[in-house]
């Protein structure tokens, strides 16, 4: 199981059709990951519209 993503991370999109539009754009959390009504993990991405699913995201370190 992985650390839970915090507000100020980097992470990148990957495999989902986001990744493909969005190819290697790094994206800051604007939240800290949290559980959505559906049960999933999900985190809300700066300049993204509506939160995103933490499974889909890889933290990137620079």
């Amino acid at each position: 199981m992985t650390k839970p993503l915090k507000k100020g991370e980097l992470v990148v999109m990957h495999s989902c059709g986001e990744a493909e539009h969005y190819d290697g754009k790094i994206w800051p959390c604007a939240s800290d990951e949290f559980t959505d009504r559906a049960d999933q993990k999900v985190v809300f991405l700066e300049g993204f519209s509506g939160y995103f699913l933490a499974e889909f995201l890889q933290r990137v370190k620079l």
